[in-house]
């Protein structure tokens, strides 16, 4: 059960936190491999440009691009993660005391953990995510590599007809250090906020709030640390590939942190689409952390009675 209502939770964090989503993901390949100075055009420059762009050249349904995508990719991600977590939780992984206070080491290894285990579920769905939002319809606002995918199907169909089930999986290993560091940073903050957070009367009777005022203080720090990974993830996504599955921008993670801090800098690319990235994390840590704490009140309600 602790399965499916992680995934829930993070289908209804999903669908809220997609239009910034869309937005990040194109300001992180806006002047991809170019310096500062050279890039011209800059149709995403902030998010209120962002918001306008899309808008011009796709209409107010733009901002959900890819979001069969999205769906997919939270359900999968976000029941395993999630579901790990709390089992692991419940078999006493996370080594509570006497008081329920939780080992903030323990909390970082197991995040970590199920990150990776839920990134490695998703993987196919991510990409197909980033690829489907970086489509634009104009190519007076289109950035990065256009795919040329209608939807969900028929981009797993494309894949798998041009690289086979390896090619569902490209980009994997830049998606791992994303998900082990968002996980990490992400999970052991919410837990670690909730409990201190319970020491005081106005929190302690109200899960809601805790969940509230937690998720709200994760978004940012896991902002913090995940968005360079986040940025290298969404370029090895995007990027095009030659006929024998290999990406023709980047060959690895490690070339691919190379080659953008020699162009475009290592704050001024890895740290592109940072406001919309806090704002699509803000409210998605919020949801979906909220979500999941409220799903697990009611389903352990139904199960006592």
């Amino acid at each position: 059960m602790e399965f499916v209502l992680g995934g829930f939770s993070g289908v209804c964090a999903g669908f809220f936190s997609n239009p910034f989503d869309v937005m990040k993901t194109r300001q992180q390949l806006q002047g991809e491999l170019m310096r500062a100075e050279d890039v011209k055009n800059k149709p995403y420059k902030n998010i209120y440009k962002s918001i306008q762009s899309i808008i011009k050249a796709e209409g107010w349904k733009g901002l959900q691009k890819g979001l069969s995508a999205q769906t997919a990719f939270q359900f999968t991600l976000n029941s395993v993660r999630l579901g790990a977590y709390q089992t692991l939780d419940d078999y006493g992984f996370l080594n509570r005391d006497e008081n329920g206070k939780l080992s903030m080491i323990r909390c970082v290894i197991v995040g970590g953990f199920c990150g990776f285990l839920g990134g490695t579920a998703s993987c196919p769905f991510y990409m197909i995510k980033v690829q489907l939002q970086s489509q634009s319809a104009s190519s007076k606002y289109a950035v990065g590599y256009q795919h040329s995918h209608s939807g969900l199907i028929d981009a797993l169909k494309t894949i798998y007809t041009n690289n086979g089930i390896k090619g569902l999986w490209k980009g994997y290993t830049a998606l791992i250090p994303r998900n082990v560091v968002g996980s990490s940073v992400q999970l052991s903050t919410f837990s670690v906020c909730k409990n201190f957070l319970a020491q005081y009367d106005t929190f302690a009777d109200s899960i809601f709030l805790r969940a509230v005022v937690g998720s709200a203080v994760t978004g940012l720090v896991t902002c913090i640390f995940m968005t360079p990974f986040d940025t290298a993830a969404t370029r090895m996504f995007n990027q095009p590939v030659g006929k024998d599955g290999r990406g023709l921008l980047y060959r690895n993670l490690i070339d691919c942190f190379i080659k953008v801090t020699k162009t475009e800098g290592f704050f001024g690319g890895f740290y592109k689409g940072f406001g919309p990235n806090y704002f699509r994390m803000a409210p998605q840590h919020l949801l979906n952390l909220t979500f999941w704490e409220k799903f697990k009140e009611i389903n352990n309600k139904i199960q006592n009675r």
